[in-house]
């Protein structure tokens, strides 16, 4: 049976989604890596090929453990208007700079290619990019990311800020696309920048799913748990013979999330889970 596997892994502040479609290809939506229990590279280290390789946008909390993975087979690489920012803006810390390098060297060598990832009716994968994006500010880059199969759908969205959704929003296309979301990988790990309630007006998930490390004074404005709680449906998860229902969930609490989609249109969610197979 055809399955859809996507994981949002615990990789501290920072995002590291790993997706293996029905189709038979794979896709990897940024590679942070800033203290959490997984390691991009580590938990690649069986994968030899990646059909697609997307950094969301230039952050290097989106990308630290890019050097390891430039070392894969990689046959698609996005990252949008990376060369129109500064080292400056793109680097966190005063050792970013080779993380950079490796950045910059796969955008030359390694273009898009949309056929790495197949589609077809069942499964869909499709990408939207902000037009409004300020140069000082890597994250107003951050592309959109939806993957949808057998009627499930799953929103990816970097660090887009609200007014990267309000713009994107004027897009009846990406209005149409984000129609039925299941499962909303909120953007900039639950700050409130990323709190769109224009978006909402279009779509209503189940689960809203946020990444980040646990709250100390580097991070302590990353805590819109109960604003996105208040936009989601929620989901019932059942643990010890007792049912609970959930509409956020964190890699801060929960670990790493695992998502299975069935042909069928049915889905399930395993916290504290890596992978499934």
């Amino acid at each position: 049976m055809p399955i859809l596997k996507i994981s949002v892994l615990n990789v501290g502040h920072g995002d590291f989604i790993y997706a293996e479609t029905p189709l038979g290809n794979n896709l990897v939506i940024d590679c942070g890596n800033d203290g959490g229990d997984v390691s991009p590279s580590r938990f690649l280290e069986k994968v030899s090929k990646i059909d697609e390789l997307q950094i969301s946008h230039p952050h290097t909390d989106h990308f630290g453990d890019i050097i390891e993975i430039s070392k894969k087979t990689i046959n698609s690489f996005r990252c949008i208007s990376l060369e129109k920012f500064d080292d400056e803006v793109i680097g966190r810390q005063n050792n970013d700079q080779d993380k950079i390098n490796a950045l910059r060297v796969l955008k030359e060598i390694i273009a898009p290619n949309n056929s790495a990832v197949s589609c077809d009716n069942n499964f869909w994968r499709s990408i939207f990019y902000p037009t409004n994006i300020d140069y000082t500010d890597p994250n107003t880059a951050s592309c959109v990311t939806i993957l949808s199969y057998a009627g499930f759908k799953m929103l990816f969205g970097g660090d887009l800020p609200d007014s990267g959704w309000i713009n994107l929003l004027k897009n009846v296309n990406f209005r149409e696309a984000i129609k039925g979301v299941n499962v909303f990988k909120v953007p900039h790990h639950g700050r409130k920048e990323g709190c769109s309630s224009e978006l909402f007006k279009y779509m209503s998930p189940k689960l809203c799913v946020i990444s980040d490390k646990p709250i100390d004074e580097t991070n302590k404005n990353t805590v819109a748990t109960d604003w996105y709680a208040k936009h989601c449906t929620g989901i019932n998860f059942t643990k010890n013979g007792i049912i609970t229902t959930r509409k956020v969930v964190s890699t801060r609490n929960d670990g790493s999330i695992f998502i299975e989609v069935y042909d069928d249109g049915k889905w399930s969610v395993y916290l504290n889970t890596t992978w499934r197979l």
